[in-house]
This record gives structure tokens, C-alpha cells and sequence, in this order.
């Protein structure tokens, strides 16, 4: 007894159900972090940047079979894709399919290729992400219109590409790739300067 004569109120001892509460509480917070990651992952993917895997040797030497790369959505929103940017881009016969090409003409210009060689506006382009001089058949000449990209692979012999399926539009680009995420090659991508 206390000094007002009343005995003074005991603690409730836990019961069973307690531990069943802090455990559906700890399961629903984190429930709700994934989600919340999900959700934050599925946005980044759709508008910012994501990963894309490369099938096939088209871009060799530069980009190899198999290879994980980061593919930047944001930077095309914000300013025009530039010559020897490499591309995701919508297969433009199978938009379910995504190819890695790199442009080669921007819009207005003309591409030719004669004998082999690219040229832009009747001008040789040089190449710096090319190893060396590669043949580019077949010889052909295009005028693109205001939003048509040329696009080629590095490995020319070896590519599908505008040379076979025609100028490629803009919206038809995914977006640039930025970033190689394997192994060996993990870093920033070298873009060429023109």
C-alpha cells in the first residue's frame, strides 16, 4: 500500500499477441520500403536511365557481345543527339526490338557512301572510334529529313543497320549509352569529339 492507502496499479505483463504485433508491424514498414523502391526503380527506369544488355557484334570493337551498359533517356530531353553518339534505339522494322548503333548523320545532312568510305555534305568523316578504315558498303547516298538520324555499327562488315533499313527517327531513340556496367569494363564511355 501507498501512502493514500490504495495499492498501487501493477504492470500489465506482455501478453502473447505483442511480439505477433511488433513482428506484422516490422513485415507492413517493410513492405512498404520495397514498394517504395520498386516504385522509385521502375520511374528511373522509364525516364531516366537503365540498363541494357548488348546481343550480337555490331559494335565491336568498341561494344562486345554480352556487355552490360547504362543507357542515359534524360540527356536526349534536353539536347539534340550529336554525331558518334552511341544509341538504344527501336529496331525501326520490329520496335519490340532494341538495337546499339552509333549515328552517323544528323538531320538535313547527306550521307554518302562511296567506295567504302562515309562521307557527310561531301565531306570524309573521320572516324575516331574506328580502329581503322573499315569498308561500308554498299555505296549509296541519303538526304535525311528534319528528324532522321543515319545510324552504323563499329563493326561495318558485320552490322544491320541505316544502310539496310533506311534513316532511323528520332523517336526511335532510347537514349545514349553512357556507362559500362561489366566487369573489366566497368566506367564512363568516352564519347568522340567532333
Amino acid at each position: 500500500m501507498n501512502e493514500e492507502g490504495t495499492t498501487p496499479a501493477q504492470p500489465v505483463p506482455p501478453t502473447e499477441s505483442r511480439p505477433a504485433i511488433r513482428w506484422l508491424n516490422y513485415v507492413f514498414a517493410l513492405g512498404k520500403g520495397v514498394i517504395i523502391l520498386f516504385v522509385l526503380g521502375a520511374l528511373v527506369q522509364s525516364f531516366i536511365a537503365t540498363p541494357f544488355r548488348i546481343s550480337g557484334i555490331s559494335m565491336d570493337t568498341n561494344f562486345h557481345d554480352g556487355e552490360f551498359v547504362l543507357v542515359d533517356k534524360l540527356s536526349y530531353v534536353l539536347n539534340e543527339p550529336q554525331r558518334g553518339d552511341p544509341i538504344v534505339l527501336k529496331f525501326p522494322a520490329d520496335p519490340s526490338h532494341l538495337f546499339i548503333k552509333r549515328i552517323v548523320g544528323l538531320p538535313g545532312e547527306t550521307v554518302k557512301i562511296d567506295q567504302g568510305r562515309v562521307f557527310i555534305n561531301n565531306q570524309p568523316l573521320v572516324e575516331s572510334y574506328l580502329p581503322e578504315a573499315i569498308d561500308s558498303r554498299p555505296d549509296q547516298i541519303k538526304v535525311l529529313g528534319y528528324d532522321e538520324y543515319w545510324v552504323m555499327g563499329d563493326n561495318r562488315p558485320n552490322s544491320n543497320d541505316s544502310r539496310y533499313w533506311g534513316v532511323m527517327p528520332k523517336d526511335d531513340i532510347v537514349g545514349i549509352v553512357r556507362f559500362s556496367l561489366s566487369p573489366g569494363l566497368f566506367g564512363w564511355i568516352a564519347q568522340p569529339a567532333y
